[in-house]
């Protein structure tokens, strides 16, 4: 991370988010096919790369790597993994498993407690092959209880994570099976085949269930010829639009409070933006200091509340200085190709 976002990071919270997600991309993942298609943006023609996350999706430059993508949905974390090729499949299938029980195992318990593991389970009806284990995640809560379930869906394995008060356990079960049974993979590796629905996608399927509550999705990607570093995040918020700051005044807040102090800001951009019918805000800066001069992109939507159609939104881009009108022009176009991916009314 360059100084200068790191001083952008620390004066405005509604930033702080991408410093988090950062901290979780990691190059080396391999690119997966997904819609590829051209958008015209200054009258040149740039290659997209069109990435499905949460109720929305957004393309990028086929030159970007995505590094990472989690998601929560309904409060219950979701991580989804491709089985090695040319491996046996049941035994690639049970080291991760065992791996997992392993490090459980390996937990704190809570004082009192003689055994971390609570239950075994079997799901036998959920998808090709299915586990899990209820145990004790927080050694400082006897009175918690952690459930993790792998299901191996054929072309993917995804791990259901599910945490609350011991006593709730049937019904955190519950929960978190409606969750499983509702996901679908892409077929094949496309959203687009996907039979209409609800859907909150993540990063290899989908989830054809309505927007209940705490729902997040965070995504990084890299391009390493311009080293431009692309962070998404979108969470819904529980708080009124309208009595947010803005990210606009935020920054403005800043320079005028003298937070800007060893540190050379040039506004390129700095104005309301529209995405998609969410009225958002767009701030492109040059920031200078005497180490290093940055280019940071940001736009913002500061979400409705309670809305999973609707959240928060924070798009950033970090690079350093140089080759503007391109990286403008890449910027454009991510921009542009932000959309919802249910229906909206006409």
């Amino acid at each position: 991370m360059t100084s200068c976002y790191r001083w952008l990071s620390a004066f405005f919270p509604a930033l702080m988010v991408c410093s988090i997600i950062l901290l979780a991309c990691h190059n080396g993942e391999t690119r997966e096919k997904q819609t590829v298609r051209s958008l015209k943006s200054g009258g040149s023609k740039i290659a997209m790369r069109t990435y499905p996350m949460g109720r929305l999706s957004i393309s990028v430059p086929v030159a970007f790597e995505r590094t990472s993508q989690s998601h929560r949905f309904r409060g219950c974390d979701i991580e989804e993994f491709v089985w090695r090729q040319n491996s046996d499949h049941e035994q690639n299938r049970n080291d991760i498993w065992n791996a997992r029980l392993a490090k459980i195992r390996n937990l704190r318990k809570p004082d009192g407690v003689n055994e971390i593991i609570i239950e075994h389970r079997d799901f036998s009806n959920l998808g090709k092959w299915s586990q899990g284990v209820f145990y004790y995640g927080d050694r400082m809560a006897d009175d918690e209880g952690y459930w993790d379930i792998l299901v191996d869906t054929g072309s993917v394995g995804v791990v259901y994570k599910y945490d609350g008060m011991l006593k709730a356990k049937v019904e955190m079960l519950n929960w978190v099976l409606d969750i499983a049974k509702a996901y679908r993979t892409f077929p094949p590796n496309n959203p687009s085949n996907l039979p209409p629905g609800n859907k909150f996608y993540t990063k290899h399927g989908a989830i054809n269930l309505p927007f209940i509550e705490q729902e997040k999705t965070d995504a990084c990607f890299y391009d390493h010829s311009l080293d431009l570093r692309l962070k998404i995040s979108m969470k819904v918020t529980h708080v009124n639009e309208q009595s947010d700051e803005g990210l606009l005044g935020r920054t403005a807040a800043a320079l005028a409070t003298g937070y800007s102090a060893g540190v050379d800001i040039e506004k390129i951009r700095f104005h309301k933006k529209e995405l998609s019918g969410l009225k958002g805000e767009e701030q492109v800066l040059k920031m200078t200091n005497k180490n290093d001069t940055d280019l940071d992109f940001t736009w913002r939507f500061a979400g409705e509340k309670n809305s999973g159609e609707r959240p928060m939104i924070l798009i950033t881009m970090e690079t350093p200085d140089g080759n503007l009108e391109e990286k403008l022009k890449i910027w454009d176009a991510i921009l542009d190709s932000f959309k919802p991916m249910y229906k909206t009314e006409k």
